[in-house]
């Protein structure tokens, strides 16, 4: 794959926030959610729950926004990253600045995610793509849209991604799927973790855990993990858990499920956008270079930005809204 399919941008980043570990640890501090809240007051008191009931009996719960500004309003669809969920806070700035737009926003959690626990005895795991798929799909029937923007962060862009390359056979009709920071090779990502900064690993593990301890109080005579739960790998969490409830022989193998790279996107027949940093501290850019070099695809890279991050000024305003913002009104 060619880097000249890459293109290199950038965005007004402060002096002060030039630093991977300040993009990446702003984009989720507390004291942001006051005022993003504020700001999307009026989306907030719009959305309501909408569970999605697969054709398998899988259950996922979304939050849907309809636009009172319009009778043909195009849809866009959000998803979030690993341990996030629909009140996150990139979902609530994305989601806002899309609803702002006359948008209906849908932000879609994934199993386990949310307040979603309840929904299914299984656990999550990366390679559940077909219920995505099948949720995506129902959407659409749901709200008949004029147009469909599919938007994903983190492991969320990764899902957006594989839901777009399942798009033409799947009879789910994009207009633009847009992938920020996505998780490209998992196996690339852990080595990441376990190599960067620990205050990373250790707040997904502590996270992760609260999920898993969720899941066992709702189903007690499915799960017994309090022993697994003692450790602080999260590549030997990983193991054990894809080994004993994802049916994998090997971690690899579960990684090699919902890996992207190389040709893997080669089924994408939709504009398709994806936007990552160089200073990301959680994925490995270089991967974008695998990526396909066909017309569908846009592939943007930043210098500064660090994992969802990308803060503009002082008020921690993020340029994200910028960017999607532009890619939105281009669909």
């Amino acid at each position: 794959m060619s880097e000249h399919s890459v293109q290199q941008i950038s965005f007004p980043v402060p002096a002060w926030a030039k630093n991977t570990h300040v993009q990446s640890l702003l984009a989720t501090v507390k004291f942001r959610r006051k005022s993003l809240k504020k700001r999307a007051k009026i989306l907030i008191e719009q959305s309501h729950e909408n569970i999605i009931v697969c054709d398998d009996g899988v259950r996922l719960q979304s939050f849907v926004a309809l636009n009172t500004n319009s009778d043909n309003a195009p849809l866009a669809i959000l998803i979030h990253g690993w341990e996030g969920s629909h009140e996150s806070l990139y979902q609530l700035s994305t989601a806002q600045t899309l609803y702002q737009l006359g948008f209906n926003v849908v932000r879609l959690n994934l199993r386990d995610h949310g307040t979603s626990h309840h929904l299914n005895p299984d656990l999550f795991h990366s390679n559940r793509i077909d219920e995505v798929v099948q949720a995506v799909f129902k959407l659409q029937q749901q709200l008949s849209p004029s147009k469909t923007l599919l938007c994903g962060f983190s492991l969320g862009g990764n899902f957006a991604l594989r839901v777009a390359n399942r798009a033409t056979a799947a009879n789910i009709r994009l207009n633009k799927t847009i992938a920020i920071c996505p998780a490209l090779d998992p196996a690339d990502i852990l080595i990441k973790l376990e190599t960067s900064l620990s205050l990373y690993i250790k707040y997904f593990m502590l996270k992760w855990k609260r999920s898993i301890r969720k899941k066992q109080e709702l189903f007690p005579d499915l799960y017994n993990l309090d022993e697994d739960l003692k450790t602080d790998s999260m590549r030997e969490l990983t193991e054990t858990l894809v080994k004993y409830y994802g049916d994998y022989e090997t971690i690899n193998d579960y990684f090699d499920g919902y890996n992207i790279c190389g040709d893997r996107l080669s089924d994408i027949e939709t504009p398709t956008t994806i936007l990552m940093s160089k200073d990301d501290p959680i994925i490995e850019y270089k991967d974008i270079y695998s990526l396909p070099d066909t017309k569908y695809f846009t592939k943007y890279l930043t210098q500064y930005g660090g994992h969802c991050g990308y803060i503009k000024d002082r008020k921690l305003r993020s340029w994200l809204d910028d960017f999607i913002s532009d890619e939105a009104n281009n669909l």
